[in-house]
């Protein structure tokens, strides 16, 4: 079901302001680039938002110069994103499973990956190290704990996390977020890893 974007159409439609929006980019985000910054990703490199929503995280990037594209398959999503942000982000309705997208430098991840059914994360990791240009960086921000509610989202260990993603990337930052919405404090961690080379 949540492979489909009529689900997610119909939550933009029935909610106007879909529960995981926070009505701003997320705090971590920050702290992802930080650590990305280290690493040589700099200012100008191109980034890709999927999963962007209303475009807050795509936003916040462009402010710090990233070049960004704002990618969801939902398309009240990718309205609602350049109602709010304009045509100043490259904004795409695709589906992220497809494979004329990118290469990007960096793939910023927020509440993306963790929509995903469970059973389609080793495809979902696979599309990352696709997208990529080789050595590019996935940074993901993810939740290890949903308060027992039913997904999505969905949670996942940091270690089951590691294990997934290994195989693909190599898994150079992996730890609690420090910077969280207060919404989302303790519960959150924050992934940054390096595509391998195929």
């Amino acid at each position: 079901m949540t492979a489909h974007p009529d689900y997610w159409n119909r939550i933009y439609e029935e909610e106007g302001r879909p529960g995981w929006d926070m009505a701003g980019a997320t705090p971590v985000l920050g702290e992802a680039l930080s650590l990305a910054s280290v690493l040589g990703l700099g200012p100008e490199a191109a980034i890709v938002v999927p999963g962007c929503g209303y475009g807050h995280d795509a936003a916040e990037l462009n402010a710090r110069g990233y070049a960004v594209t704002g990618l969801d398959f939902a398309p009240l999503a990718i309205q609602g994103a350049r109602a709010r942000y304009g045509d100043r982000i490259a904004w795409s309705q695709a589906d992220w499973f497809t494979t004329q997208l990118g290469p990007w430098e960096a793939i910023f991840d927020h509440t993306c990956f963790v929509a995903m059914d469970p059973a389609r994360r080793p495809a979902y990791v696979d599309a990352c190290a696709y997208h990529l240009n080789p050595h590019g960086l996935w940074l993901a921000v993810l939740f290890h704990d949903v308060q027992g509610r039913p997904g999505p989202p969905h949670a996942i260990p940091m270690e089951t996390c590691r294990a997934l993603v290994e195989p693909r990337f190599e898994v150079l930052h992996l730890a609690h977020a420090t910077t969280s919405h207060p919404r989302r404090a303790g519960r959150e961690f924050l992934m940054v890893a390096r595509r391998r080379q195929d």
